[in-house]
C-alpha cells in the first residue's frame, strides 16, 4: 500500500459515518441517487441479475437496482447506515438483504454475483487494492464492475464551503481519502491491476440545484464525515456568518453546482 493508503483519517472509520445515516440520506443521498442511476444503467441491472452494493452508505443504489428486479445485497462498514437502509428497504416494500461488512475483506463466496458496484464508497478505503479485489472475487467469470469517484473539480460543495470558511486547502498535506481516485488514469489502473478486463473510464455529470444554501452549510457537519471536523471549533457566530457566504457563492452560480464524477466500468 502506499503512503496515503496506510493512514487512516477520521471519514474512513465506520463511528464517523454510522450516525450521520439520516442526516446524509436527507442532505446527500438525493444528489449521489443521480449518480446511481447512471450505474443501473452501465451494469444493466434488471431481473435474475444478482448484485453487490460495496460501502452501500444509505442505499441509493441498492434501492435502484432492487426498484430495477435486481436481486440486492448491500453491504457497509457502519451499523447505523446499514440500519438506516433496511428500514428503507421495508418502507417501500423492496426485496434486497443488508448486511455489516468490511469492502476490504468480504464474507462472502467466490463467483458469487453478476454485477458489482461501488457509489463513491471504495474511494474512501484505506487499501483500495484490497476493495477493488474483493469486488473481482465475488464476480463470477463475465460478471461486471461499476465503480465511481469525483471527477478533478468535480465536488464543488467541499471548495465553496472551505472558501465560506476562509480556509484554504494545504498542498503538502496527504490527498483526502474522497479525492484519491480522482484520476482517470489511477482508476482504470486500480481495476485493471485487479484483474479487470475491458475497462472504460468516463465523466458524468450532474447539476444539483440548491434551494437553501444556508440550510445546507449548516447540515454539513451532520452527514459529511470528511468536513465534520472543520467545523467542530466554529461559534454560532462564525458558522452563520460563514453560511451566508456560502449562500453568495452558490447564487454566483445561479443556485445550481455541477457535480462531475468518473465512472469506470470492466469485467471480470
Amino acid at each position: 500500500m502506499s503512503q496515503d493508503e496506510q493512514r487512516i483519517s477520521p471519514d474512513q472509520e465506520p463511528e464517523a459515518w454510522s450516525d450521520a445515516a439520516a442526516a446524509y440520506d436527507e442532505w446527500f443521498a438525493p444528489l449521489t441517487g443521480r449518480f446511481a442511476g447512471d450505474v443501473v444503467e452501465a451494469l444493466a441491472l434488471g431481473p435474475t441479475v444478482r448484485f453487490l452494493d460495496v460501502a452501500a452508505g444509505t442505499g441509493v443504489l441498492a434501492l435502484a437496482a432492487a426498484r430495477a428486479g435486481a436481486e440486492v445485497l448491500a453491504t457497509d462498514f457502519a451499523l447505523g447506515m446499514v440500519e438506516h437502509l433496511q428500514r428503507r428497504f421495508a418502507h417501500e416494500q423492496l426485496h434486497g438483504r443488508v448486511e455489516v461488512m468490511d469492502g476490504q475483506a468480504l464474507a462472502l463466496p467466490p463467483a458469487s454475483f453478476d454485477a458489482a458496484a461501488s457509489l463513491f464508497g471504495l474511494i474512501f478505503f484505506p487499501d483500495l487494492a484490497a476493495g477493488t479485489a474483493e469486488l473481482h472475487r465475488v464476480l463470477r467469470d463475465g460478471g461486471t464492475v461499476a465503480v465511481t469517484a469525483w471527477a478533478p473539480g468535480g465536488f464543488p460543495l467541499q471548495d465553496l464551503a472551505l472558501e465560506a470558511l476562509d480556509r484554504v486547502p494545504d498542498p503538502s498535506r496527504p490527498t483526502p481519502a474522497a479525492f484519491r481516485l480522482s484520476d482517470s488514469v489511477r482508476l482504470r489502473a486500480l481495476l485493471e491491476d485487479a484483474g479487470f478486463r475491458d475497462v472504460e473510464v468516463r465523466e458524468v455529470e450532474h447539476g444539483w440545484r440548491i434551494d437553501d444554501a444556508e440550510a445546507l452549510f449548516r447540515s454539513i457537519p451532520g452527514w459529511s464525515a470528511p468536513l465534520r471536523p472543520v467545523f467542530r471549533r466554529l461559534d454560532e457566530g462564525a458558522v452563520a456568518s460563514a453560511a451566508a457566504r456560502f449562500a453568495e457563492l452558490v447564487r454566483a452560480r445561479s443556485g445550481v453546482l455541477l457535480m462531475r464524477a468518473l465512472l469506470a466500468t470492466g469485467t471480470r
